[in-house]
């Protein structure tokens, strides 16, 4: 028997409401990521050091969060920019340091949540979905590390109508 499930449903719960009369609210997400800090801005990261998958995001996904350990090396007060871009390689929905602008590569354990210093002008705007399946980003600041790695985990979730039987939401 399998220990996982992967499924390409949304994923939503009423809180054990049976009559479903409250909000079928969101269910948060997360994705864990890895980069050279050496790598210039808007390189692709991957899953982990040893796992080179891309990290790939569903559209109208919305990232509120990032905690990231910024174990890069050398270099004086060294940077780094965490960002996305269009899956298809496109330029419809592109901001390479729209999620961490300028972090501490080299400060330890972060955790940086929308509107928090260091967070770029995506990170948590949950009026701004993804309105395309994106790609995770990431590389150096403006300050430049000479080794090291950063790595984390992202938080995001689905944005989604709670209502029964419906997809994506109607924006307006």
């Amino acid at each position: 028997m399998a220990n996982k499930t992967t499924f390409t449903g949304f994923v939503r719960s009423n809180g054990g409401d049976s009559t479903r009369t409250t909000f079928a609210g969101s269910v948060p997400m997360q994705a864990q990521f890895a980069f050279d800090a050496t790598a210039a801005a808007g390189t692709d990261v991957q899953v982990s050091s040893t796992d080179t998958r891309k990290v790939i995001l569903p559209k109208n996904s919305i990232i509120t969060g990032i905690t990231f350990t910024g174990a890069a090396t050398g270099g004086t007060n060294p940077t780094c920019d965490i960002g996305y871009t269009d899956n298809d390689g496109g330029t419809n929905f592109v901001d390479i340091d729209g999620l961490v602008n300028e972090g501490d590569a080299d400060g330890g354990i972060a955790t940086i949540w929308g509107g928090d210093t260091g967070a770029g002008a995506s990170l948590g705007n949950i009026a701004l979905p993804a309105t395309e399946i994106i790609k995770i980003v990431g590389g150096k600041g403006s300050s430049a590390p000479t080794g090291g790695t950063i790595s984390g985990i992202i938080y995001y979730y689905v944005k989604d109508s709670g209502k029964q039987g419906e997809g994506l939401p109607e924006l307006t």
